[in-house]
């Protein structure tokens, strides 16, 4: 499978500051969960590049274009370092370069230089380990190896160069759905433009990209989008011709009721409450409202599901047996339903698979697999038949097994994973292997279209292992066979050395063996509020951008 080069910028327009990072947290997991490799370019937050020229030119003036441009050059650094572990709070595997380290280099005015050389040997390699890289944009060095500015709005060029340099696509995220005839925040009549040419985007664009940038795409014919994060409608800039998207037809946020405010369902309520334009929360139920201070629309009554107003049912209970009868009761009422209950899926699977494909497609649960890991996403963008997956797909027993080998007791350990939020505070299904047969059900389904009851998986958990821990892993396997898909959950001792044995803690890892001999890898956090809440968040944008899809 032939992955996919993603460059992506995010400018002050859309990260105005440290709390806007999860909007780029969630778009870049938006393109990683489809197979794609990313690289962000991100620019200083709102305001910091005037603030910093007032401070460098109140304290040594403006004479020293190389002082000048190492300091400002600091706030793109700064929010990289932000993004970066935003992204590793939210369980996604990520690296941070500086041009520096992939040899960007530039030439022209210290202040207003160009870019004309990449090292992308070193992009090539990091993304064997990291699929997600973030890069200071706006700055280089020049052959002195000193730091060098591409001018005001640089990042936009330094995002399409690097495109050009990769042939990659090349995203522009700006608080705008695209390109317009005119600025939309200051008339009601802008039109947007669907595609729009190099000489059209010259003349309308230069208040939102960079002309410099829009000038170097135009002389390299490289085509890009400009357009709102998580938001599927854009502007294609780089055709022979114009074209017009059609009006949009003015709407309300997705209504959306929320069943469990645990340790995923809290994640998931902050998530939902900070795109109050997209979506808006109207019901938050749970069993014991006293409990939750500072949640609001809190009801113990589960018919809530059903108010007209609610468009999304997001269910984070966990094994509970209320889940299944929720999941059907709002599918029928015609709800779009988000899971992370893999044990619910598991064992009604087969009854709910008519929800889950399609152009219908109504139910969705990538959370239920891997966290942050996409697991099911890959599985289903594959192309060529899978012949075996194996992985490690549980948190909880990574964390024990790692506290328990480090010399702490088995219920020590135990205790660590539940102070952490991986254990839930009965974690017998972790423990047992029975939450990795759960979700190799749903592996095997994505894998094989066929769904096995998970008691018929044969499945040991770590709590069988009586010796010293050290070294082993709860490994789930399934394969096709000519006599079916044989499939098992069990403790193994993989090597040292191996992909599966140098997971750690709640890192999830598993492989795809497909039946060509290519070999696909994943890793990522697999369990935690905040993964678990990206996933489910990555399925709610999804879900936005297919109601959202009939309106441009």
């Amino acid at each position: 499978m032939s992955e996919k080069t993603v460059v992506h910028k995010f400018g002050s327009s859309v990260m105005r500051s440290a709390g806007d990072l999860h909007i780029a947290v969630d778009e870049i997991y938006r393109h990683w969960r489809t197979g794609s490799r990313i690289l962000a370019v991100v620019s200083a937050f709102e305001d910091v590049t005037d603030i910093l020229m007032r401070e460098i030119i109140d304290k040594v003036g403006a004479e020293c274009p190389e002082a000048t441009a190492a300091y400002l050059a600091t706030g793109e650094a700064r929010t990289a370092a932000l993004l970066l572990g935003s992204l590793r709070q939210y369980g996604l595997p990520s690296r941070l370069l500086s041009p520096r380290d992939i040899g960007l280099l530039a030439e022209g005015p210290i202040l207003e230089s160009t870019p004309f050389r990449v090292d992308t040997a070193v992009l090539e390699r990091l993304w064997q380990s990291y699929p997600i890289l973030i890069l200071p944009g706006f700055f280089g060095i020049d052959p002195e190896h000193r730091t060098v500015l591409f001018g005001r709005g640089g990042s936009d060029l330094s995002a399409l160069f690097l495109a050009a340099a990769l042939g990659a696509e090349c995203r522009l995220s700006k608080d705008v759905m695209g390109v317009y005839d005119t600025d939309p925040a200051s008339s009601t009549l802008a039109h947007r433009f669907s595609v729009l040419s190099w000489e059209r985007a010259i003349q309308v664009a230069g208040p939102l990209i960079q002309s410099k940038a829009l000038r170097y795409a135009q002389s390299h014919a490289l085509t890009f989008e400009v357009g709102r994060p998580n938001v599927a409608a854009c502007t294609r800039v780089g055709h022979t011709h114009d074209e017009w998207a059609s009006p949009a037809t003015p709407s309300r946020p997705i209504g959306v009721a929320l069943v469990g405010c645990g340790v995923v369902g809290r994640g998931v309520y902050e998530a939902v409450s900070r795109y109050r334009q997209a979506f808006e929360l109207h019901h938050v139920v749970v069993r014991e409202a006293e409990r939750y201070v500072g949640i609001e629309h809190l009801t113990t009554d589960p018919t809530v599901i059903f108010d007209s107003n609610v468009d999304v049912v997001i269910i984070c209970t966990t094994a509970n047996p209320l889940a299944y009868p929720l999941i059907a009761a709002a599918l029928d009422a015609g709800k779009f339903v988000i899971t992370a209950n893999k044990a619910a899926l598991a064992a009604h699977g087969s009854v709910l698979a008519r929800h889950s494909r399609g152009e219908g497609r109504r139910l969705w649960y990538s959370a239920a697999v891997g966290g942050a890991l996409p697991v099911l996403e890959t599985l289903a963008t594959l192309t060529s038949p899978v012949r075996e997956i194996r992985g490690i797909i549980n948190a909880t027993c990574g964390v024990v097994l790692d506290e328990w080998a480090a010399g702490k007791t088995h219920l020590d350990a135990v205790a660590v994973a539940q102070g952490a939020g991986f254990a839930e505070a009965n974690p017998i299904r972790d423990l047992s292997g029975r939450d990795s047969a759960d979700k190799l059900v749903l592996m095997t389904e994505a894998a094989f279209g066929q769904w096995l009851p998970p008691e018929n998986i044969p499945t040991l958990g770590i709590d069988t292992i009586s010796a010293d821990p050290n070294g082993y892993k709860l490994i789930a396997r399934a394969k096709r066979s000519l006599h079916g898909i044989a499939a098992s959950v069990a403790p193994e001792s993989p090597s040292p050395h191996g992909f599966l044995g140098q997971a750690r803690g709640p890192e999830n890892r598993v492989e795809i063996e497909l039946e060509n001999g290519e070999l696909i890898r994943l890793q990522g956090q697999g369990a935690g509020r905040w993964p678990t809440t990206v996933s489910v968040m990555g399925d709610l944008h999804a879900v936005a951008r297919h109601i959202e899809g009939s309106r441009y």
